[in-house]
């Protein structure tokens, strides 16, 4: 664990006064690598005369905007040697200063601190010393100022990034925010900072990483700490990290990161704070991710159910916020049985899948029940890749759920978007044929050779009759002697009537088979030696084994 250090320090120096008291892009004109100097007391600057009579060693000075507009720049860098011969630690201006000015105070080691337009003399120089007075107070207080600036430019759609900057510069330590996939989404590092950022992103992104509670974002939310303490295996880094939560779940991870010697009470309310800010704009970005998907989500259905026109599918085809002027792919996914994962778990495995793919893809949960996968193709001839797609998206859903049955299909290419709904029928007739026939991959339709055929024609009644004259035999004499006459005759096709290679692969005797290849023309009343005959049973097995039945 990382140890931090709740007891606080008895001085103050510059930069504390400008991590808890100071408004928060307050800047450092000159001085900056004095800024460990201690602050004894305030003094606020009433006229140029008697310098050395308005103050002390020790002092912080603050030089009211009315004070400065009295002389001019020049003879502002004028008075700098006597105000540092006084042994003041450094100045608090309220306008900017050219310069020739902040490099006069830099000659002189002197802090130069320019405090942002508008900001108030009389709470700067009340909040400086209610730092002097009571630092733990005051620490508080500047907790909660930066949930209220964070707060803000979460209204102000200023976004991530620009909030981790404000927490960086604030703490001068490393702000990392990641969402519940431990996907970076902003990092924002100090000044002159020497740690690793790529092996620091590479570490923070490992799941188990987290502190156990943490990795269950339910668990993670209904925790009573706000943050955790971590030491973390590298240079002798610590890290604070929070929770981002948002509802009944943690949405999110925010982490202070810096030498774990260093780790204070304020990081430790900016990991509190920050987090809270953050579940805000993490709220607010998926509600706005929520509208769109659902616009997009209506536009798909009303697509692939073929009940727009071509009028307004190219004038809603901007709800997709896709290119969809060139070629794609469908790929579907559906979970088989009735104690299954939801489809959501579905559709946040592909889209952990899809994270370091090479080609743009549009995930659309269809009726509640499937994943349609629409990837972006290379050209009309790119089908591996979305082949590729699919074995890595069944593979990485199988051993995650490996308690699940996962049935897969694909098509295409099609070639525009008012092809998708032809392509997206025929993945999904590969899908169901997959099921059927009991495979364990996504089914590409374009694979299914006569099944292409045989599933269209399946439900005719004279088909119906003639597969159940051909093969119902053997099924019943199947059922009568649990046996396996239809899979020997299977096994006999899908070896081209070759002997001893089907008696290899059911692992039976050269006789063994011989003998049932007979016993199924008894029971038939059909010659296997005649080729029409063959090939009529054989179409005939086809289609009995599409039956859900068998």
């Amino acid at each position: 664990m990382a140890t931090i250090n709740h007891t606080l320090p008895t001085e103050v120096n510059i930069g504390d006064v400008l991590r808890l008291a100071l408004p928060l892009d307050t800047a450092v004109m000159a001085g900056a690598n004095q800024t460990r100097r201690n602050v004894q007391w305030v003094v606020m600057l009433t006229n140029w005369d008697d310098l050395l009579d308005q103050g002390q060693a020790g002092d912080l000075i603050l030089v009211p905007p009315l004070i400065q507009a009295q002389i001019s720049d020049k003879a502002l860098a004028l008075k700098l040697p006597a105000l540092s011969q006084m042994g003041a630690v450094g100045l608090l201006l309220f306008h900017t200063i050219p310069d020739d000015v902040a490099a006069k105070a830099e000659e002189l080691l002197l802090p130069l601190l320019v405090a942002p337009d508008g900001t108030s003399v009389r709470q700067a120089h009340r909040a400086i010393a209610a730092l002097l007075i009571d630092r733990q107070t005051a620490t508080s207080e500047r907790g909660m100022q930066l949930y209220r600036k964070l707060s803000e430019m979460s209204r102000e759609g200023q976004g991530l990034a620009a909030m981790t900057d404000v927490m960086s510069n604030l703490t001068g330590k490393i702000i990392v925010v990641q969402d519940k996939r431990m996907e970076v989404q902003a990092l924002s590092a100090p000044r002159g900072n020497k740690i690793e950022l790529s092996l620091l992103t590479e570490l923070l992104t490992k799941r188990d990483q987290l502190p156990a509670v943490l990795r269950n974002r339910k668990a993670a939310a209904k925790a009573r700490q706000s943050y955790w303490q971590q030491l973390l295996p590298v240079e002798n880094l610590g890290r604070l990290i929070s929770p981002i939560v948002s509802g009944d779940r943690a949405r999110g991870y925010l982490s202070v990161v810096g030498y774990a010697d260093e780790l204070d009470f304020l990081d430790s309310l900016t990991a509190e704070h920050g987090a809270a800010a953050c579940a805000l704009e993490m709220a607010k970005a998926k509600a706005v991710s929520e509208a769109r998907k659902a616009l997009r989500g209506d536009f798909l259905e009303g697509l692939l159910a073929g009940t727009l026109s071509t009028k307004e599918i190219k004038r809603l085809a901007g709800r997709l916020d896709h290119k969809t002027d060139v070629p794609h792919a469908v790929l579907l996914f559906s979970w088989i049985g009735l104690d299954t994962p939801s489809v959501r778990r579905l559709e946040t495995a592909v889209h952990w899948t899809l994270a370091n793919h090479n080609r743009a893809a549009l995930v659309h949960i269809h009726g509640e029940q499937q994943i349609c996968v629409f990837q972006a193709l290379k050209n009309e001839d790119d089908m591996e890749t979305a082949h590729n797609l699919g074995r890595r998206i069944y593979d990485y859903v199988r051993e995650e759920f490996p308690d699940s049955r996962l049935i897969g299909g694909s098509s295409g290419p099609a070639s525009t978007l008012l092809d998708w709904p032809n392509v997206y029928e025929e993945a999904r007739q590969a899908m169901q044929l997959g099921e059927r026939l009991n495979h364990n991959h996504v089914v590409d339709f374009h694979s299914l050779g006569i099944y292409q055929l045989l599933g269209q024609l399946e439900d005719i009644p004279a088909v119906r009759e003639f597969t159940q004259q051909l093969i119902g035999p053997l099924a019943a004499y199947d059922t009568r002697h649990n046996s396996s006459m239809t899979q020997t005759l299977d096994a006999y096709f899908d070896h081209h009537g070759n002997i001893s290679q089907t008696a290899e692969s059911l692992f039976i005797h050269r006789n063994t088979l011989l003998y049932r290849l007979e016993r199924i023309q008894e029971l038939t009343g059909h010659d296997l030696s005649q080729a029409n005959m063959r090939l009529a049973m054989h179409l005939a097995l086809k289609l009995w084994l599409l039956q859900p039945e068998t």
